[in-house]
């Protein structure tokens, strides 16, 4: 067999492999018959080219696309949430929904105190100042 035929082979296998976690014996076994006789169509193909013309329209293809599909919808149902998760999902976003204003009004009330700190205060006045005039004066340059 060309050796780019094996390695277009070998990247097919290890493209399920490294999209799934293929723990199913039946299924595994499936996949170890499909790619034994992808590896013996291989064999007839010194270009790879030809091989992938060839296998495109072979019932081996076909096959390994199952199994791709197979693998997916065993993915999707598995990462289902179950009806608790659900409604646990949706208290817990509601008490997140009830906290985040809490957390707001907490910050407000945090830099209202830091702002009435001697000098630290002045500070950030004073900053807030410079930030407007760079501002003021890249909107002037712009234009």
């Amino acid at each position: 067999m060309d050796k780019i035929v094996k390695q277009t082979i070998d990247a097919r296998k290890n493209a399920i492999f490294s999209s799934y976690n293929v723990t199913d014996k039946a299924i595994l076994k499936r996949i170890e018959d499909l790619f034994k006789r992808i590896n013996e169509f291989g064999e007839d193909f010194d270009d790879v080219n030809a091989f992938e013309a060839a296998f495109a329209n072979d019932s081996l293809n076909i096959e390994y696309t199952n199994i791709f599909v197979e693998l997916a919808q065993k993915d999707m149902s598995s990462n289902m949430p179950s009806v608790g998760e659900m409604v646990a999902d949706r208290i817990g976003n509601d008490i997140k929904n009830r906290v985040m204003p809490s957390r707001a009004v907490i910050a407000d009330e945090r830099d209202k105190m830091i702002r009435d700190i001697p000098v630290v205060g002045d500070v950030i006045e004073a900053g807030k100042g410079l930030d407007l005039l760079n501002n003021i004066r890249k909107s002037k340059k712009s234009k």
